[in-house]
């Protein structure tokens, strides 16, 4: 897109680098990348450098008392993924669940109107600071409202849009009954461990089907929705499975001697697409390692293989370490197979309430309020 940068600010100058990078990257609509270059993003991370705002990375901006993040600003390549999934258009109401700093709702502004936008925030703190950033960049009219998102916001309903950026295992009865007839809810869906799907879901009645899926990665909900992967301690391992496991079996296993070989070049976006479709899905980290993986155990404990992400000399390099039998081992590399440089655009998700009858699917996800069924053949 380029525009010349005479008498612009150095601000200025890096927010439209950033921009002609994301229309590269993933090819916004153009509405999408003119609000991009609108919306002044070193306003709402005033306390960080110029260089990593305008790199478009996520910047955690709010941690626990164990020191982990627990708000951001978003990656904008995946911002700009979630919001020409919504299908805006001028005017349409929207409701927003997760302020963070307020930057996306910003965005919004841009695209259908401040005056159409509501974004909550359970977090007082960050909802003031979300206040305080719109207003320095000219959105003090916009709408931010301190609550758990998990409710919805019933005083504006109904939303002809509605955005979710936090993860979450299921979905909210509130913002099914907010949302209009044919309206559109984009969510970062935790299917399995280390498999989140961002998928913009179409209401039809109380049922939702999905017009888009692509991979992503967001920070878990809080709240009354909160459903937080807790991975168990097994010895020196923590441990995410898709299904109950024998501690002391596992255990085990994980103390005989590995067996260990590179693996094939795949993505993460590979990697959480064999979680969801594999029902023996597990993720296995050594304690204090900052090492990624995912692989299958077999349903009866006795073979485990996995996908590590571990440092190279030069590049990350991809291992594949077993225990046990071979069974676990020749699964992961089929699976891997099946799913390498697969395109997350061939799944489909159909959301029915859970006190419904079961819906058909390569795998079905049963949650308290509503199931998921996934197509996951191409």
């Amino acid at each position: 897109m380029g525009v010349t940068t005479t008498a612009l600010s150095s601000a200025d100058v890096q927010r439209e680098r950033m921009v002609e990078r994301l229309e590269q990257q993933v090819h916004p609509r153009e509405e999408t990348l003119a609000a991009f270059v609108t919306v002044p993003r070193h306003l709402f991370l005033p306390d960080v450098d110029l260089d990593r705002v305008y790199s478009g990375a996520a910047i955690p901006t709010k941690h626990s008392d164990k020191g982990d993040p627990i708000s951001s600003s978003s990656e904008v390549a995946i911002m700009a993924l979630m919001l020409d999934a919504l299908r805006l258009e001028r005017g349409q109401r929207v409701l927003e669940i997760g302020a963070g700093t307020g930057y996306n709702a910003a965005i919004l502004a841009e695209l259908v109107g401040v005056e159409n936008v509501v974004t909550l925030e359970i977090d007082p703190e960050i909802a003031d600071d979300a206040r305080a950033h719109l207003r320095a960049a000219g959105y003090d009219a916009l709408r931010v409202e301190t609550c758990d998102g998990w409710m919805g916001w019933s005083e504006g309903a109904p939303y002809a849009r509605l955005e979710l950026t936090a993860a979450t295992a299921d979905i909210s009865p509130h913002w099914v009954d907010q949302l209009e007839e044919g309206g559109v809810l984009v969510a970062p869906l935790m299917l399995r461990p280390h498999a989140q799907a961002l998928v913009a879901l179409r209401k039809r009645g109380r049922t939702l089907e999905s017009l888009s899926v692509f991979a992503g990665g967001f920070m878990w909900l809080r709240g009354v929705g909160a459903t937080g992967e807790v991975p168990r301690e097994m010895g020196p391992w923590r441990v995410s499975s898709s299904r109950a496991v024998d501690a002391d079996r596992l255990i085990a296993l994980l103390q005989e001697k590995p067996k260990l070989g590179l693996a094939e070049p795949c993505s993460w976006s590979d990697l959480a697409l064999l979680a969801i479709a594999d029902d023996d899905s597990v993720v296995v980290q050594r304690t204090g390692s900052p090492a990624f993986s995912n692989g299958v155990l077999t349903e009866d404990g006795s073979s485990l293989a996995f996908v590590e992400w571990t440092s190279g000399v030069l590049l990350p390099r991809l291992l594949l370490v077993s225990y046990g039998g071979p069974e676990a081992l020749e699964r992961l590399r089929r699976r891997l197979d099946e799913v390498r440089g697969r395109s997350w655009q061939g799944l489909g998700v159909l959301a029915v309430p859970s006190d419904s009858a079961r819906p058909d699917g390569d795998v079905v996800f049963v949650r308290p309020n509503y199931t998921f069924a996934v197509s996951t053949t191409p």
